[in-house]
């Protein structure tokens, strides 16, 4: 009887023991299936990441051979133009891929925008706000001015930005907001620390959370204005499609390629209104129709007759060096991008930056 009972005993606990082996297996099996779709994600996500790079940089590669061609084109020509009748130019079209999804890519000129880091310094052209005489634009100790609005020193690429901040659609920007949005760029790019009547200096920005400094340099990317004072989200979502900091230095505003909004910049006088919504497009049209082709097709136009042109036509150009790859693909339901920034140098064409963010 006793041993009936042992043997019952022992074959309870070896029950007891059998389950809990199969419970530590069954924990260790659900594991490392979690271990192994988890690498195995990972490596999809690799390979998917490495494939859709390899198509954004063979979208760049075709953007080099299309700057390439139209150098090639245009090394015949008396007097050469980069307008947007041209092969890089055209628009662009989804390339459906063997394996699914697309492939899309476009250029654009990146001198039909504004250029920001035209607006301190020799890249203004006549320099004439990037260094203020205190007596006239710098804001004196105790407050006040003599120019309250430091109006005087503006340069023609200065203007030109106040007008263009006048002339984005969507948001709202009186002409003291421009001014005093453009002061603080200019305080945040050039290399003093007096600051601007109506601009920012170090001293601004150090009292926020994080606190930070001004750069005192070029801007490097387009982005950098969300640091300005005075730029806010819904002024950087309205400006940043017109800006571009591409050349560091020197640079001219294409004025065959730049948009209906930019062209609204360029009254060509002391004044700070832009160019109506209407005249924009007008301008458009007459280039479309082939009516302006050059500078001097341009400065004839009825809307520029009478004007003093002076300094402003040192900022217009007709010939274009650096521009703006953008290239999208969809791989295995993912959307990769790729910002390029290309500059053209007789006939040769580097990739200056890559982003597969904002620039």
């Amino acid at each position: 009887m006793y041993c009936l009972h042992f043997k019952r005993q022992q074959g309870g606990a070896a029950l007891i023991v059998a389950l809990l082996v199969f419970a530590l297996a069954s924990a260790l099996i659900v594991g490392l299936q979690r271990e192994f779709a988890l690498q195995l994600q990972r490596g999809t996500n690799s390979f998917v990441a490495e494939q859709g790079w390899a198509y954004l940089r063979g979208a760049e590669s075709l953007g080099v051979v299309a700057l390439q061609l139209d150098a090639g084109s245009d090394a015949g020509k008396d007097k050469p133009v980069d307008d947007l009748t041209e092969l890089w130019a055209e628009e662009a079209k989804p390339f459906p891929l063997t394996e699914g999804g697309w492939l899309l890519g476009s250029l654009e000129d990146l001198q039909g925008r504004f250029n920001l880091n035209g607006l301190v310094g020799s890249a203004a052209n006549d320099g004439a706000a990037s260094d203020p005489s205190p007596s006239e634009n710098e804001a004196p100790e105790g407050g006040g001015s003599k120019d309250p609005l430091g109006e005087k020193k503006f340069s023609a690429a200065q203007r030109q930005f106040i007008r263009l901040l006048g002339a984005l659609e969507n948001v709202q920007v009186d002409r003291q907001q421009a001014i005093g949005i453009m002061q603080s760029v200019v305080d945040f790019i050039d290399s003093d620390t007096r600051r601007s009547v109506n601009g920012a200096e170090d001293g601004a920005y150090e009292r926020l959370t994080p606190p930070y400094r001004t750069s005192g340099r070029p801007l490097a990317t387009v982005s950098e204005l969300r640091s300005v004072a005075g730029v806010t989200p819904e002024i950087y979502r309205a400006l940043a499609p017109f800006v571009t900091v591409w050349p560091k230095a020197g640079g001219v505003l294409n004025i065959l390629t730049a948009s209906a909004t930019v062209l609204r910049s360029l009254p060509l006088n002391d004044l700070l209104e832009p160019l109506s919504k209407e005249e924009g497009l007008r301008l458009v049209e007459a280039r479309a129709a082939g009516v302006i082709f050059s500078i001097e097709t341009f400065l004839e136009d009825a809307l520029f007759s009478g004007a003093e042109v002076g300094d402003f036509t040192a900022l217009l150009g007709e010939r274009s060096d650096w521009f703006l790859l953008s290239a999208s693909v969809e791989i295995a339901e993912r959307e990769l991008h790729l910002y390029s920034v290309l500059e053209r140098n007789r006939g040769s064409v580097l990739t200056r930056y890559r982003s597969q963010g904002e620039l």
